[in-house]
């Protein structure tokens, strides 16, 4: 009877062990798309507002917003955007969310001469 119960919560620790490994590889995952993404639609020249993309069952949804910043002197600062990307997957029945963020100027990445 002790035995049982000793291979019963072996198992039950076991079971945690691979979900939790399983957790971590699909965040890590995610993470690593969402670097990506970034990068990606830092370099792009027009980018939509708004773009969804869907893998693996994951949904990225990517946005682009003008920021109105000034410069020291009180002048503004055109085409500066921030760019962020929220994931949404799910996990057995819970919702996860991640979000990444960064600031881009559009025209550092133009060609020269354009």
């Amino acid at each position: 009877m002790v035995f049982s119960i000793a291979v019963v919560a072996l198992v039950e620790a076991l079971n945690q062990l691979g979900n939790t490994t399983l957790h971590r590889r699909r965040e890590a995952s995610v993470q690593e798309r969402m670097r990506s993404l970034l990068i990606e639609h830092t370099r792009l020249p027009d980018m939509p507002a708004e773009a969804k993309v869907e893998e693996d069952h994951v949904t990225y949804t990517v946005r682009r917003v003008p920021l109105e910043l000034r410069n020291q002197d009180g002048l503004p600062l055109p085409d500066m955007f921030e760019i962020s990307i929220t994931a949404t997957w799910h996990e057995g029945s819970v919702l996860q969310q991640a979000t990444a963020e960064t600031w881009v100027y559009p025209p550092l990445f133009r060609p020269p001469g354009t």
